[in-house]
């Protein structure tokens, strides 16, 4: 049977170790922040390889307009010739839901299409990733048009 000071000694040795290897909700948001920008740099880029990593195998993208679209949809559209001119995200804010589930929200200023047909796009927007084996993968993402002002 341990004595009283071994065990206080146990005891606050893992209580500070659990504090050492503890991981904050900012620094868990700021990882999704920089996979949500690795994917806008992707994107830019036409780099399938990268979204190929990026997005999950699960992957659901409903577009603002109803479309939905699974991850080799959406791969297949950068294959098939859409290219981004611009992509900028801004006002994120990230919700941790589980240390592996993070929703992060914000605005996407984009400009996307082929060239000489190009649309330009202010669209708020709602994103969960899900960390998973040692990286973040965007599962879901939701696009809408912000409401009109009068």
């Amino acid at each position: 049977m341990p004595t009283p000071k071994l065990l206080l000694a146990l005891i606050t040795a893992a209580c500070f170790s659990s504090a050492l290897f503890a991981v904050s909700d900012d620094s868990i948001v700021a990882e999704v922040i920089a996979a949500d920008h690795a994917r806008g740099s992707a994107l830019l880029a036409a780099d399938t390889k990268a979204l190929d990593k990026i997005l999950a195998a699960d992957l659901r993208y409903t577009h603002s307009t109803g479309k939905l679209e699974t991850k080799a949809i959406h791969i297949g559209t950068l294959t098939d010739g859409l290219r981004y001119e611009r992509f900028v995200t801004s006002n994120l804010h990230g919700h941790v839901v589980t240390p592996d589930v993070v929703v992060l929200t914000g605005k996407i200023d984009q400009r996307k299409g082929t060239p000489g047909k190009w649309t330009d796009n202010n669209l708020l927007f709602q994103a969960v990733w899900r960390h998973n084996t040692g990286t973040w993968q965007l599962v879901s993402l939701q696009t809408a048009a912000p409401p009109a002002v009068h």
